[in-house]
């Protein structure tokens, strides 16, 4: 048993590498996808304070985004909610439910989330304001079943999403599919893989995820992926979480994040005063977040995840999330 064990370990780790170069030397069309704002971490502050990585140590209701594996480490039931600030306006909304099942070998999972642009700057070809109000609705809603193995060292899982993207000019409707597993060898590294937003079409992004988690002690556990897309040039990004344990606490559990991915030259922000009073208006690529975290409050758990991403000119991104297990 332990030999096949190791067999089957040693089988992903292989699959990983390949999928890995595969994933690096397909070419790109960049620009004629559609679904772009699949790209945004909805529902994932904590990826996106990692710079938008967590596909090898994913877990919760920020799964569905990144892995749907990673809901199948799920010991309670959760309920999350989060805000996204993004640019110019745009703006959404998420809520996600976690149900472990069958003695927690099972977990199902879903979600749902809109956005919208508030205030948008509709002009004709002359420059001249209009007054026709433009609607932009952007929102999908995912389904997802994750199992774990070995005594969770091995999560497997996939889901299907529905999709809505209105741009005023066109709507789009979609069916997508996701599936990722996780592999976790021994306390400290997990590898972990997902394909997302796959169908037979080529309406919607498509995104290949890749990464690694080390965990060096009980306290600082750093990310690396690898992430493909089917609008433009893959790109490695990474991030460092710094935690210190309920235990040590007693109260709660308190984790300090940053992370970064490559980002092109965004120029200086020059309106924004919390870029200009943190000397961050010509930053980008970088993102920073707090998490908290008591399974002690009111007998229940109780998670707040922040992030906040300077974007040199466009200003900034920030999200907050809010979890509770039972």
């Amino acid at each position: 048993m332990m030999k096949n064990r190791r067999n089957f370990f040693a089988l992903f780790a292989v699959l990983f590498l390949t999928a890995s170069v595969s994933y690096a030397t397909e070419e790109k069309d960049i620009g004629t996808d559609a679904g772009v704002f699949m790209k945004i971490p909805m529902g994932a502050p904590r990826a996106q304070s990692l710079g938008n990585t967590g596909v090898s140590n994913t877990e919760g209701a920020e799964s569905l985004y990144i892995n749907p594996a990673g809901i199948a480490a799920s010991q309670m039931r959760e309920i999350a909610m989060s805000h996204l600030s993004w640019f110019q306006d745009y703006s959404g909304n998420h809520a996600a439910y976690i149900h472990p099942f069958q003695n927690n070998k099972w977990v199902f999972g879903a979600n749902v989330a809109y956005s919208t642009i508030e205030n948008f700057d509709n002009r004709n070809e002359e420059g001249v304001p209009m007054n026709d109000d433009i609607v932009v609705r952007h929102g999908y809603i995912t389904v997802a079943l994750a199992r774990e193995f070995f005594m969770e060292r091995l999560l497997v899982g996939g889901s299907v999403k529905g999709i809505l993207e209105d741009n005023y000019v066109k709507e789009y409707k979609n069916v997508v599919f996701d599936a990722g597993a996780i592999l976790k060898i021994g306390r400290r590294l997990s590898l972990g893989l997902s394909s997302l937003n796959m169908s037979g079409g080529e309406d919607v992004v498509q995104l290949q995820r890749l990464g690694a988690a080390f965990r060096f002690n009980s306290y600082i556990t750093v990310n690396v992926e690898h992430k493909s897309y089917s609008d433009r040039d893959s790109i490695i990004a990474g991030g460092v979480e710094v935690t210190l344990p309920e235990e040590l606490l007693q109260v709660g559990r308190v984790s300090i994040r940053a992370g970064y991915s490559p980002s092109d030259d965004l120029g200086k922000n020059r309106d924004d005063k919390t870029l200009d009073t943190l000397g961050m208006q010509e930053l980008a690529g970088w993102s920073f977040g707090v998490g908290l975290y008591s399974a002690q409050a009111l007998g229940y758990g109780v998670g707040l995840d922040y992030s906040f991403a300077p974007s040199g000119s466009l200003g900034k991104i920030s999200q907050v999330a809010v979890r509770f297990q039972f």
